[in-house]
């Protein structure tokens, strides 16, 4: 998820057959990134109610998975997955190696071998100094790897990676995803200066004032779900739910779900880029918001307007049909969940 702008392309890759928006088997939909800790050189949020979406060096990371299936969202704690910290070019490789794994202490932005940082439904981790600046094409990441309810633990599927050329036994019941971290833009400007072939860092003196005091890259926030339900014979009703909550539905019904955003999570920042004279360039531009659904049915394919998607309940539709929503802001990644109770009766409960 380079930036977490890269968050979205994070939903796994589905079995042939199956639409892109049907949850039909455990998933790792998102990671997000964001601190338990701010070092040094981490900005304070310029607004109380949102995080910082940016890692900086000194900062203490936190890792929390999205997880789900085709029953809900997956128990993390159940289920327990392991975390590693690594270069991405190296992290499936190494992991492999388990000879050569160590545990993480206190990790350069910019880690010079992969290590284990842990297990469990969310994972920390203490990054040191910035000791390389040649991660430009090859970004530190965080790896994780899960078993799945009723498939391998988390355990069983390290123990195949590790033996992966020897085994029978494959990685199909497993959740194994890279999440490249999502680096302040400071220091992604040292980076480029190391992708351009200079000789040491860019003078943080040299960057203009515009770029180093943008504003930090924070999370949007999720607000609450605002849903009309066509019935077969063209009745409408209105409800409001939050994340976890169950709404009734029948078959046959239309779902819209207008999901709102905030206009001032919109944030201006700055992309550095390559110029024509191969020089960097920093180019100011707004976040703008994308969002998906994922289904657990095989509804036909949802249609998206203006912050709002819409599908009908399959006909046929006899079981629960979890909806998982994934909204972006360009750099940074949330999400939420409904319960869809297929019965006769609407309503909106809690979880």
């Amino acid at each position: 998820m380079g930036t977490v702008a890269a968050a979205v392309a994070l939903v796994a890759c589905l079995p042939e057959g199956a639409p892109p928006w049907q949850v039909d088997h455990p998933i790792a939909a998102a990671i997000r990134v964001d601190i338990a800790k701010r070092g040094p050189y981490g900005p304070t949020s310029p607004r109380p109610d949102r995080v910082i979406a940016a890692a900086m060096p000194g900062d203490e990371i936190r890792f929390t998975p999205f997880l789900v299936g085709p029953d809900g969202p997956l128990d993390l704690e159940a289920i327990a997955p392991a975390w590693f910290y690594c270069q991405a070019s190296r992290c499936f490789n190494e992991v492999a190696q388990p000879e050569a794994l160590r545990d993480c202490a206190t990790e350069p932005l910019g880690p010079e071998t992969t290590c284990r940082i842990g297990t469990g439904a969310t994972a920390t981790l203490q990054l040191g100094e910035l000791s390389s600046l040649g991660l430009f094409g090859d970004p530190p990441s965080v790896y994780m790897i899960s078993g799945t309810p009723g498939g391998a633990s988390t355990t069983r599927c390290i123990d195949r990676l590790q033996n992966v050329a020897s085994a029978t036994e494959t990685l199909q019941d497993c959740i194994l995803i890279v999440e490249p971290l999502p680096i302040g833009p400071v220091w992604r400007l040292l980076f480029v200066a190391a992708f351009l072939g200079l000789p040491d860092a860019i003078p943080l003196d040299s960057i203009p004032i515009e770029v180093r005091s943008a504003e930090p890259s924070l999370f949007p926030e999720l607000r609450p779900f605002e849903l009309t339900i066509t019935a077969v014979d063209g009745g409408d009703r209105q409800t409001v739910a939050v994340s976890g909550d169950t709404v009734a539905v029948a078959p046959g019904d239309t779902i819209n779900i207008r999901a709102p955003v905030d206009p001032f999570d919109a944030q201006l920042y700055y992309r550095t880029l390559i110029g024509g004279d191969g020089l960097p360039v920093m180019q100011a531009q707004f976040e703008s918001f994308g969002s998906s659904w994922l289904l657990t049915a095989a509804v036909d394919e949802p249609t998206y307007g203006v912050q709002e998607a819409t599908w009908e309940v399959p006909a046929d539709a006899s079981e629960d049909i979890h909806g998982y929503y994934l909204l972006s802001d360009t750099r940074s990644i949330v999400w939420g969940w409904l319960r869809f109770e297929v019965s006769g009766v609407s309503g909106v409960s809690g979880p």
